[in-house]
């Protein structure tokens, strides 16, 4: 069976294999392997690194006009990404994996302009199929005495200026995030199964605060759209791009503003379904 698979560049402009005469064939995109590091013939540990994929594709097309703007299409799609040094992505399913497509073995077009297959290879150095995963916490609406009712059915508390919840990780490992925190917010604190995430600043109103753990930024968006590096501001004695634990998690703030928190599930492989 053919594979439906996405890339998006960076641009957002979508290319869609599997339909309108553009197909995969078998790949290697499910496949995985570990660099193993070893010291007096014992694995001492695992990398990555900069890992290369190739997808073998099939372009056929109902007219030679077809051929030939998808042909240039497919190249100029990709170019973008390079040259702009900025990640695109391939989409399997629910998952992306953040990467470069840096070079395309052509061959059978002779055959016609509305056909030909080419081998394209894909980079990256983030070797990770990861799937988002959001949750909201939002106090007023606590306040107001009101349930709120996520897709995971978290129960709520709030006493003492706190907003207690639960985060229901179902990952197999601890997961990287994405935090926002919306103002007003003073020296904010996000607490998540006993480890502190906290900036030492204050987001005003209709600003918001990012934490990012695979990127390893912490950025302030003012409302004008100003982006202000926080990364110098963040509490050292709780380190603040910690994984978010497996499974059930208490999360707390101290205050009564509202949060966003996006699991970032990473998997070696996207999920078979």
């Amino acid at each position: 069976m053919l594979e439906q698979i996405k890339y998006i560049n960076h641009l957002n402009e979508v290319v869609e294999f599997g339909k309108n005469g553009l197909f995969v064939n078998e790949n290697d995109l499910h496949d995985f392997t570990w660099k193993v590091t070893s010291k007096n013939d014992r694995i001492s540990s695992f990398t990555k690194g900069v890992t290369k994929f190739s997808l073998p594709v099939v372009i056929k097309c109902s007219t030679e006009e077809e051929g030939v703007a998808l042909k240039n299409r497919l190249f100029e799609l990709c170019e973008k990404d390079v040259l702009a040094n900025k990640y695109g992505r391939f989409v399997i399913g629910e998952y992306y994996l953040k990467c470069f497509i840096t070079g395309s073995k052509v061959s059978d077009y002779s055959k016609g302009k509305s056909y030909a297959t080419q081998k394209l290879t894909i980079q990256t150095d983030q070797p990770y199929w990861i799937k988002e995963i959001q949750f909201s916490f939002s106090p007023d609406a606590i306040a107001e005495g009101s349930n709120l009712d996520f897709n995971n059915d978290f129960p709520y508390d709030y006493a003492s200026n706190i907003l207690y919840a639960i985060l229901n990780n179902n990952n197999f490992v601890a997961s990287n995030f994405r935090m926002n925190i919306y103002g007003i917010a003073s020296n904010p604190t996000v607490t998540i199964s006993g480890h502190d995430y906290t900036v030492n600043t204050t987001i005003g109103s209709n600003e918001y605060l990012t934490i990012d753990s695979i990127e390893k930024t912490i950025i302030l968006t003012r409302k004008n759209g100003e982006k202000v590096n926080c990364f110098n501001l963040r509490d050292k004695d709780s380190y603040i791009f910690e994984k978010i634990p497996s499974g059930t998690c208490t999360v707390a703030m101290n205050g009564d503003f509202r949060i966003d928190i996006t699991l970032l599930e990473e998997r070696g492989v996207p999920k078979w379904t």
